[in-house]
């Protein structure tokens, strides 16, 4: 591992070097070459290093600005390099009565700044051997930052992007070592920026640290040592770097939050790891790097996002379901009792085709003809059992899954009722129905998807008003009739499909009534119970019960975590469940400090989820 961090800072460097050693170097005495500014950072022997380059004293101008002042003119004339020795580049000290810190002072950068752009282009003259003469300036400046100053607050120069950075690992490196390491190194051909690394520590202290509790520790369990923390502290040399140890993950060195007995001994012990020994260094990353490695994690969570998504997608569009179909809806309906819901919409375009749906509506100039062609002309379906192919709600034998609900009176966008789903995490297929093609009415279907098959008429219309409810949607009332036929989608560029979960059926289905044999009353006969509202034999208290015990498994914890609060709202908004309404109140007071443990740490996921 190497002294100088970063390939292109080594290059940085080689090109000071070679401006610096090139014997034939002549440009500097006609102003035409160019300045390079180079800074060093975290390292104690720079003005050591320029000597190591071959540079005599007499070749340095050393100063602590750039202020171009007569003396400065005169100091610096003739001389290869010049050396900025600098402690606050950018900063300056806050003073309070107790402490004292440094704050990143705009002004005081910018200043430097704009001192440097001047440096670069400024031409003087003064008096030399007698008579005036023009002034040949350094055009090496280096940049000594011992204390990496210069990026202090994520600082960085606005104007001068070409101020190349070198980072050296270790401050007192003989600078021998590091000519070494850019012997066989090729220039930049610019100077680059390279971002410092600030561990809070230097590298040597770290593993000189390191050596000394590794001799010194002796209590061993497993692969671990343990050490008292006065123990510890007086190994490592100060209280500071005892704390930068345990705060570099590499090393997994960490402290228990209790007391805990070993042999005899009783202490809140200091663990350190076997592998900690092994560390030899940091493997630092640049901002490139850093910005590729983050892009490419992002590319794999968007990947595993797409892989769950057409995951779930296909749970539900390649469930085979039984569809009736008929054209015009007075006709006969014909069944295809296994049709999944991507085969349903592949042909949508070749029905049209057949149909000719969206000229015939287009053509139509009156209400009469456009009732006309609903009813002899275009293709509707149906899904689930009906006896004799009869639709009524007397002949329904069960089967239904399809979920319609017809938005015909509201002004909805595409993107609103997306969001309307999306908001709710539910799967969608939204399309435009037939008057759209006639005169533009703002009309559209959303059809989703129900977990189970729903059993019975009244269930049917419990769930296709409690999901227009709960999306906040304005529907036609016709689409609570089980009988109900819906047309066709008319073009398949005009449908949408939001991804999302299947509705829970359990969560609308009207609460069974138990009634005494005597009595008349519609009251829902509860008695006493000493139950939980987590101990009902129903699927959204089992869910409850799970969240609160053991935790939801990531992939269904948002959907159990909206059908958990249904279930508490309608346990608050039941009358005949009052016996329960504390109970469920203080659950839903805690639910999200019960999704925070579960790991949803996303604020604006719980409150879409609390929604």
């Amino acid at each position: 591992m190497g002294e100088i961090i970063f390939d292109k800072s080594k290059r940085n460097l080689k090109k000071i070097y070679n401006r610096i050693t090139d014997p034939s170097n002549v440009s500097r005495f006609t102003k035409n070459q160019e300045v390079l500014v180079l800074a060093i950072g975290g390292y104690n022997r720079t003005y050591e290093l320029l000597l190591e380059m071959g540079l005599k004293k007499d070749d340095i101008a050393t100063f602590s600005n750039l202020t171009l002042s007569g003396n400065f003119i005169i100091e610096t004339h003739l001389k290869k390099v010049l050396y900025i020795r600098k402690i606050n580049y950018v900063t300056t000290a806050e003073k309070n009565t107790d402490y004292q810190k440094k704050i990143l002072n705009l002004n005081v950068a910018d200043g430097f700044e704009e001192s440097l752009l001047i440096y670069k282009t400024a031409e003087r003259k003064l008096k030399y051997d007698g008579k005036m003469t023009d002034w040949i300036k350094p055009t090496v400046v280096i940049l000594d930052d011992q204390s990496l100053n210069l990026q202090f607050g994520g600082h960085r120069f606005k104007y001068q992007s070409e101020v190349g950075f070198v980072q050296i690992r270790n401050r007192n490196t003989p600078p021998f070592k590091i000519l070494e390491e850019i012997k066989d190194v090729p220039e930049n051909e610019v100077l680059r920026f390279a971002l410092y690394q600030d561990r809070g520590a230097d590298e040597t202290h770290i593993l000189d640290a390191l050596n000394r509790l590794r001799v010194e520790a002796y209590r061993q369990k497993g692969n671990n040592w343990y050490m008292k923390p006065t123990e510890y502290k007086q190994v490592v040399g100060s209280n500071e770097l005892a704390t930068v140890l345990k705060e570099i993950k590499e090393l997994g060195i960490h402290q228990l939050k209790s007391n805990k007995k070993i042999g005899k001994e009783n202490a809140r012990w200091v663990i350190i790891p076997e592998q900690a020994f092994t560390f030899n260094g940091f493997d630092y990353k640049d901002e490139e790097d850093a910005f590729n490695e983050e892009i490419e994690k992002e590319a794999q969570s968007e990947e595993e996002f797409a892989r769950q998504q057409e995951e779930l997608l296909n749970s539900i569009i390649l469930q085979e379901i039984p569809i009736n179909v008929q054209v015009g809806y007075a006709g006969n309906m014909k069944l295809n009792p296994n049709v999944t819901l991507k085969e349903f919409m592949q042909e949508v375009d070749d029905i049209e085709s057949e149909i000719g749906g969206v000229d015939l509506l287009d053509s139509a100039t009156t209400d009469q003809e456009y009732k006309y062609i609903k009813k002899q002309n275009l293709m509707y379906f149906i899904d689930g059992h009906f006896k004799d192919d009869k639709r009524s709600n007397d002949t329904y034998e069960g089967g239904r899954v399809l979920i319609p609900i017809d938005v015909d009176d509201a002004e909805y966008s595409l993107e609103e009722l997306e969001e309307k789903l999306e908001e709710q995490n539910l799967f969608g297929i939204i399309y435009r129905t037939a008057k759209y093609y006639y005169d533009q009415s703002n009309r559209w279907r959303i059809i989703l998807f129900a977990d189970n098959a729903i059993d019975s008429v009244e269930t049917y219309k419990a769930v296709v008003s409690g999901v227009a409810k709960m999306l906040n949607l304005e529907m036609d009332e016709a689409s609570t009739k089980i009988s109900q036929l819906m047309g066709y989608p008319l073009r398949s560029s005009d449908v949408t499909t939001v991804i999302g979960t299947k509705v829970n059926v359990d969560q609308f289905k009207p609460v069974e009534r138990s009634i005494s044999p005597n009595s008349n009353t519609n009251v829902v006969n509860f008695g006493k119970s000493n139950k939980s509202i987590i101990d009902f034999n129903h699927k959204q208290a089992q869910l409850l019960n799970e969240a609160v015990t053991t935790g939801i498994p990531e992939g269904r914890r948002n959907e159990s975590y909206r059908q958990i609060v249904n279930y508490l709202r309608d346990t608050l908004k039941n009358n005949d469940m009052q016996q329960w309404h504390a109970e469920a109140q203080q659950y839903l007071d805690d639910l999200e400090n019960i999704m925070m443990a579960n790991g949803i740490d996303s604020q604006k996921e719980r409150e879409a989820i609390m929604r």
